[in-house]
């Protein structure tokens, strides 16, 4: 006799129909399994209020990324609820949370909220036992952005819109913002870990900017130096011939990995660090030394900033605002 399965209404895995499975052991949505077939949201309890969950966003090796809503300040909100793939994956979500709370109690922080998530809940998902219980965060991406998932694009998304690459002149203003936040993370002994085009997301209309994903983030790189926690895989050369592996996570390391995100933004090599034909060599000349930002003892962003800021008014004389179009995004469910 066929075991009779259950199909997740949200990835549409099918697993076997057990009775007290909460959870879709493929994309670890809690309470998918009690609503097979069924899109409606789904409430995860969190402390105080409900969260929403509905359709997924991404999906990765760490954890799987839903649309939610919720109530924040009086109002309704759309935000992400993000859980982990697996229990073995709950420490970087713990990590993650971490890592926001650290950097938003920071005495300077209000001026970089924007670039940055905020935590609204980091909870525990399940029925309590280690087989089947999986740590959630649930994140505020933008507070200004009604709906982050359909507004924000991920660097990728921007190279696939544009596959001969961006205008110089627009990575610009991404590039300054990625700094800025960088900037403020390394201040307080924050280093990412992991900025890649995926975990850069902006808004084109407004010029906004958020870096997502702190799940490999490490606090007290410097006083106790050691390597990122998880690395992509796919994108392990981005790291440096020697491996990512022999790689300490410092500020060295973010800078590096954001000048190459802004080498393939533009349409060029961000591994072999080879530029379109028309990309200025003195632009050129700066993000090959953001790149070899690696073997700096104490690179400052904020500076690196101040640097770019006089060459592209050197190059482009005063700053001027520029109009980003990107296509609509297609829901996904």
């Amino acid at each position: 006799m066929t075991e009779p399965t259950f199909t997740c209404p949200r990835c549409f895995h099918e697993s076997p129909a057990r009775d007290g499975v909460k959870f879709c052991p493929h994309c670890g949505l809690p309470g998918a399994m009690q609503a097979a077939g069924d899109s409606s949201p789904i409430e995860v309890a969190g402390r105080g209020r409900t969260f929403l969950v509905s359709d997924r966003l991404a999906i990765g090796s760490i954890c799987a990324v839903y649309r939610c809503r919720f109530v924040a300040e009086g109002r309704d909100v759309e935000g992400v609820f993000k859980v982990a793939r697996d229990p073995s994956t709950s420490p970087f979500v713990a990590n993650e949370a971490e890592a926001l709370r650290l950097l938003h109690g920071a005495p300077d922080a209000e001026r970089y909220v924007p670039f940055l998530p905020v935590l609204e809940d980091s909870l525990v998902v399940g029925d309590g036992g280690a087989v089947t219980s999986r740590r959630a965060n649930v994140l505020r991406v933008h507070p200004e952005i009604a709906s982050p998932a359909d507004e924000l694009y991920t660097l990728e998304e921007v190279r696939r819109a544009y596959p001969d690459g961006l205008d110089a002149r627009d990575m610009a203003w991404v590039w300054r913002r990625l700094l800025s936040v960088l900037g403020f993370a390394h201040r307080h002994d924050v280093v990412h870990g992991a900025v890649l085009p995926m975990h850069v997301m902006i808004e084109p209309r407004g010029h906004k900017l958020v870096l997502i994903d702190w799940c490999t983030a490490v606090s007290g790189a410097k006083s106790n130096p050691r390597p990122a926690p998880m690395l992509s895989a796919g994108h392990l050369p981005w790291y440096g011939r020697d491996g990512a592996e022999q790689r300490p996570a410092s500020p060295g390391l973010d800078i590096s990995l954001a000048a190459r995100c802004m080498i393939d933004l533009v349409g060029g090599d961000p591994v072999g660090q080879r530029f379109p034909p028309k990309f200025d060599t003195r632009l050129e000349h700066y993000f090959r030394g953001c790149v070899g930002a690696t073997s700096i003892k104490n690179p400052d962003a904020w500076q690196m900033l101040a640097d770019f800021d006089r060459l592209i008014e050197q190059l482009w004389g005063p700053r001027r605002f520029r109009v980003l179009t990107m296509p609509p995004k297609q829901r996904r469910r």
